[in-house]
């Protein structure tokens, strides 16, 4: 079983637990059982607190049922209060001490929380967030402890438990000490977290004014001198979205001018992945037309969104989109991009895709570019490398709106893999979907959910339940993860505050690197993969598979780099030759129709190279769609950086205030 269905398995189970819990109170209530009142409040302790340490996935839908975690504490405070009125009286000492502690704790909760949310508030206030530049100057202090932030509500809460046992064992002792020192115990621990946190609140909130943070940023961005930058924008921030930046870091690192990253959302620097490219994240227009880049003179555009506006009005920068893949979607010929002087495609496919909306685009503003992101996949060599064969299921989401849904996981997902499960040769099979499957369309999220149960309902029955093959593997991986989370962080949480960027971003790899590798070496070589998350990334599933099996996406156009066979599902039952006409990625692919007809014939080019016949088209559609071999796509994407640079500085010509000339 997934680790994901375990902890859904575990998460109700736990949820169980929990409501049967708060029944039991409220009938030890009704009934007057002080024994039954007890066991109950202890077993919805405990649940509340596995309910969290493995993160449920559960503790969502109790919150919007309104039983969240706050609502439960209150609840069994109320309880609580009615037992010591139900078997003492409610004028009784252990009734007021209970009362009088609870309302103090409450205040105390209440003056921590908004203590810290005022701090985050201020702090957020600042004009912008940096990765990479050397703001010391600034003395801006660290926020408080993460013991002290992180998780504060859930930690406050759990303070009355002093209180609340002090009740108990007075009701049933009838010895007013216990709730007299449970509830000294459970104020003063309140006090106690507030003072902690009090002075480190106020070194929080010891910041520079707008005008300060801005001139000494630009001071740095001067010495700097950034000549080109990625800039990205995006409403629905989320890890998800991300990927749109990420893949182009490497690119950006190889350039030969100095990179910068332009962020606007601060939500994006969190998921943001490791570089040694310096990065700010500028969320208000008016700071960011304050930011003085003097030599900036392109900007690099990875998506189309509304504020890319507020970097496209500077006149001396030229504007290029770069996207975030290539594929025969809308997106990937939007008529929006008439506004950027240059937009870079990986090969002639991209052209022909610009070229066919009329009097949108010109046919200067298009580059070659290919697409430097594929330098790492293995080529074909003509056979299956591994006794079993792997077959890569790569759907793409279910898009925006239902007019744009691509996705064949809703009409084919779950009929694919039962037949390539019951196919006569054993097949590996790797999972891998758009991180986005499922996130709009429930009957995608269900289709989605259906794949991965069949996946491991196959493994368990062929390998058992526990498909690791060494503990000591898990937990090594255990170890890298963790280790990847460590570097990760920064600020007053990191373990390696003395990092620098380069050497974060070094180590981040290597341990990225070996992860994968231990991946894929800790279960058996036959065993079906269910890839959700960033390890292994998707072009190591590239390398490890023999034919891809997807939609109409970028995900293809890149496998095509691979020049492994590869079939696309043709939904709307065209003819072939029209489907291939339209699609120009379909050009060299098996089809598949919503029943799976066409899958034998894919297997069967990829067992067997004589059956192969798709193989030349291949080799042709990979230039087509990425350009040609040589000079290696790095290489190109350079030089068409550098000569834009080359054509900016012609046009605005750099201005010093000493006016010394700039090089050309």
């Amino acid at each position: 079983m997934g680790s994901k269905r375990l902890r859904a398995v575990l998460g109700v189970l736990i949820t169980s637990g929990l409501i049967l819990s708060f029944v039991g109170m409220l009938v030890a209530v009704a009934f007057v059982s002080l024994p039954l009142f007890a066991g109950c409040a202890a077993l919805s302790y405990a649940a509340d607190l596995m309910l969290h340490t493995t993160e449920s996935p559960t503790l969502e839908k109790l919150r919007d049922s309104r039983f969240g975690l706050t609502m439960r504490f209150l609840i069994r405070q109320f309880l609580l209060l009615g037992l010591c009125g139900a078997i003492s009286d409610i004028e009784s000492f252990v009734a007021q001490m209970t009362t009088i502690g609870l309302l103090l704790l409450f205040i105390l909760q209440l003056a921590y929380g908004a203590l810290l949310k005022h701090v985050r508030k201020m702090r957020n206030e600042l004009p912008f967030t940096t990765r990479g530049l050397d703001l010391e100057a600034l003395g801006i202090r660290r926020m408080p402890h993460p013991f002290l932030m992180n998780k504060h509500v859930r930690k406050t809460l759990h303070l009355d438990i002093p209180l609340v046992a002090g009740a108990l064992a007075t009701i049933a002792t009838d010895d007013w000490r216990f709730v007299t020192y449970g509830m000294i115990t459970t104020v003063f621990l309140a006090y106690f977290s507030l003072l902690v946190l009090v002075p480190d609140a106020r070194n929080a909130l010891k910041l520079p004014t707008t005008d300060e943070a801005i001139e000494e940023l630009n001071h740095q961005l001067a010495q700097y001198r950034p000549q080109v930058a990625l800039y990205f924008t995006f409403a629905a921030v989320s890890k998800d979205f991300m990927y749109q930046v990420n893949m182009w870091l490497e690119s950006l690192e190889a350039l030969e001018l100095r990179p910068i990253i332009v962020l606007r959302e601060r939500a994006t620097l969190r998921y943001l992945d490791a570089t040694s490219v310096p990065v700010i994240c500028i969320p208000k227009a008016d700071n960011l037309a304050r930011i003085e880049m003097n030599e900036l003179r392109v900007a690099l555009y990875p998506g189309n969104a509304g504020k890319n506006v507020h970097m496209l009005q500077r006149a001396e920068v030229k504007h290029v989109f770069i996207g975030h893949g290539d594929s025969d979607k809308l997106a990937s010929s939007n008529r929006v991009s008439k506004v950027f002087d240059e937009i870079w495609v990986a090969g002639r496919a991209g052209r022909d895709r610009y070229e066919r909306i009329k009097h949108a685009v010109s046919h200067h503003q298009i580059v070659e570019v290919g697409r430097p992101q594929l330098m790492p996949l293995h080529r074909w060599t003509g056979k299956v490398a591994a006794p079993v064969p792997t077959v890569i299921y790569a759907p793409t989401w279910e898009g925006w709106t239902d007019d744009a849904c691509y996705t064949s996981v809703i009409p084919a997902g779950e009929k694919l893999i039962k037949a390539l499960l019951d196919y006569e040769r054993d097949i590996r099979i790797i999972y891998k979907p758009h991180p986005l499957t499922g996130s709009r369309s429930a009957e995608a999220a269900a289709a989605h959910r259906r794949v991965i149960a069949l996946l491991e309902e196959d493994n368990a029955r062929r390998f058992g339940r526990n498909l690791t093959d060494s503990k000591a593997a898990a937990k090594k991986l255990a170890r890298i993860d963790q280790r990847i989370a460590d570097l990760s962080e920064r600020g007053v949480r990191s373990k390696y505050p003395d990092l620098t960027e380069e050497e974060r971003t070094a180590r981040i790899r290597r341990s990225r690197n070996q992860a994968g590798a231990l991946y894929w070496n800790a279960v058996p070589d036959a065993a079906h993969h269910v890839v959700t998350e960033r390890i292994p990334a998707l072009y190591d599933c590239f390398n490890q598979s023999d034919l891809l099996i997807g939609d109409m996406s970028s995900v293809v156009s890149d496998f095509v780099a691979t020049l492994k066979p590869y079939a696309i599902f043709n939904l709307d039952g065209l003819p072939d030759e029209q489907f291939r006409n339209e699609q120009r990625t379909a050009y060299a692919s098996y089809l598949l129709d919503g029943d799976c007809n066409g899958l034998a014939e894919a297997i069967e080019a990829t067992l067997n190279p004589r059956e192969d016949v798709m193989a030349p088209y291949r080799e042709q559609l990979k230039e087509y769609l990425l350009g040609e071999e040589y000079p290696p796509s790095i290489v190109r994407f350079n030089a068409a950086a550098n000569n834009l640079y080359r054509r900016g500085l012609r046009d605005f010509p750099i201005e010093y205030p000493d006016q010394v000339p700039y090089p050309v």
